[in-house]
């Protein structure tokens, strides 16, 4: 389970949160990640989840790129405003290595097919059925993303909304791709 501190540095409405989490204020949680990334400080968890056609990907298929791990679910408005913006830049960024990986948090196929009608990702959507995967990559909220090295490391995350379009998120993702 996440520590009080870290879930007090997440950003994330009260509303997001699980209900063992809800204790905590939403000035609180808002105050925690910041606008935008924060330096990841622990080991990188296990991603072995299977994509929508059943077959099954580890986060070490995209090593060598850049990228954008996004935990989302069909409900989240954030995540609605999120993925299109999240998309435009891994199609900007997709010769220099820039990839996305929207990881859908326990909801149905059906679901998740009937959003990527409406909203497609440009990367590959995977599916955590159970919710095991995001708990152990402390995404307590939604959206979660994080920014994963070429070498297979997280380097920042962030839980909540973020601000895509502004430079202090762009740039972030920008200099990891030319670093």
């Amino acid at each position: 389970m996440i520590s009080r501190r870290r879930l007090l540095q997440s950003g994330l409405s009260l509303a997001a949160l699980p209900l063992w989490a809800r204790a905590a204020s939403d000035s609180a949680l808002k105050t925690a990640t910041g606008p935008d990334w924060a330096p990841w400080t622990g080991p990188t968890p296990p991603l072995v989840l299977p994509d929508l056609s059943g077959r099954e990907l580890k986060l070490s298929a995209w090593r060598g790129n850049v990228v954008i791990v996004s935990f989302w679910a069909t409900w989240c408005d954030p995540c609605r405003d999120e993925i299109p913006i999240m998309s435009t830049m891994a199609k900007r960024h997709r010769e220099e290595g820039l990839r996305l990986v929207a990881v859908n948090v326990g909801e149905s196929q059906a679901k998740i097919s009937a959003f990527l009608k409406k909203w497609p990702v440009a990367g590959t959507v995977l599916h955590d059925r159970n919710s095991a995967v995001s708990k152990k990559w402390e995404a307590v909220g939604l959206p979660a993303n994080y920014l994963v090295d070429r070498g297979g490391t997280i380097r920042y995350w962030h839980l909540g909304e973020l601000d895509w379009k502004s430079n202090a998120v762009g740039g972030v993702v920008t200099r990891m791709l030319r670093s």
